[in-house]
Order: structure tokens, then sequence, then C-alpha cells
């Protein structure tokens, strides 16, 4: 028979799970901001310390205001 082990994860899995969802996180931020800003670099940089902070603060500030603002100023009055 062939015995698995279905006991928790290591922790050197969990590691690189964390490591593996930082960077594409902060790879995400940085080639979306270099399309909306030119501090691309910070974003990028601030997607490495933690998840998923960095990017709603990046969703509200240059997708969804933008989108709200452009719908506003649309709007008749």
């Amino acid at each position: 028979m062939h015995n698995t082990n279905e006991g928790p994860l290591p922790v050197w899995a969990w590691i690189l799970l964390a490591a593996c969802i930082l960077l594409t996180q902060s790879l995400w931020l940085f080639r979306n901001a270099r399309r909306h800003t030119k501090y691309y670099w910070i974003w990028g940089l601030i997607g490495l310390i933690q998840c998923p902070s960095p990017l709603v603060a990046y969703w509200l500030v240059y997708v969804y205001w933008p989108r709200r603002k452009k719908r506003d100023k649309n709007r008749p009055h």
C-alpha cells in the first residue's frame, strides 16, 4: 500500500506559498501601475510587504475612484 501523509503542510511549504503570493502581487502591481502612475516602483515594492492591502489600496486609488469621478461628472444634475 502507498502511505500518504495527510498532515499539515511543512513550514517551508508555507514560506514558499507566501513568497509566491507576494511576488505575484508585486509583479502585477508593478506592471499595472506603469500604465496609471509614475510611481510604479513604489507600488511594486509595497506589494512585496504584505497581502492584500496594497492591492486593495491600488484598486481604490487608481481604478475605483477615477471611474466614480468620471461617472459622476457625466451624470446630469
